[in-house]
């Protein structure tokens, strides 16, 4: 099995066995929500909700922050998001330990007009990359973001892991110029 695969498959497992035991979230009204293509995203049918993919953005508090950052990919089986189980309470938990969260709306067949891959894999490298063009303003290491999924989230995370160097759309602007690799897990 591949390094990175197996670190991503580990990585997966880990934190998914943690978030048993996470409080309840509150709704992530309070949090920023950035669109990832303020212009639209490639390839969107519509201009509904559903077809504009988004990072909820959780920082930690500053003196508990640690500059790590994770992109979260909550699961629903590629037809919806589980967005508090395994978005809100992620990144609440992520943010106890002074890690900063930022949780991934991205398209899926049920969203907007209905998207299928690569949709979703644009959604997730657009997400990466935002998080690094942006890490100085949100107090991030830009060398230190990593991601998370759940389900079919953690499918995605697993693509994104693997798939960093492949492109699925054409290059909107400079963010879509930086690298969209996660940071390597060094495991012991």
């Amino acid at each position: 099995m591949n390094r990175d695969i197996r670190i991503a498959f580990v990585c997966t497992i880990t934190l998914m066995i943690f978030s048993v035991t996470v409080p309840a979230g509150q709704a992530a009204n309070s949090h920023e929500v950035e669109l990832l293509w303020p212009d639209g995203a490639p390839g969107a049918k519509g201009t509904d909700e559903g077809d504009k993919p988004a990072l909820t953005i959780y920082l930690p508090d500053k003196e508990k922050a640690t500059g790590a950052a994770v992109v979260i990919f909550p699961g629903g089986g590629y037809g919806h998001l589980a967005m508090d189980h395994e978005g809100v309470q992620i990144a609440e938990w992520l943010n106890s330990i002074g890690v900063a969260g930022f949780i991934l709306r991205y398209r899926h067949s049920n969203s907007g007009a209905g998207y299928r891959h690569p949709a979703p894999l644009q959604d997730a490298q657009r997400a990466i990359r935002t998080v690094r063009s942006r890490a100085k303003q949100w107090g991030v290491d830009p060398g230190r973001i990593g991601i998370i999924g759940f389900s079919a989230g953690g499918h995605l995370a697993s693509s994104a892991g693997t798939h960093f160097q492949n492109r699925y759309s054409e290059p909107a602007d400079e963010i879509d110029r930086i690298s969209c690799r996660p940071e390597r897990t060094k495991i012991i």
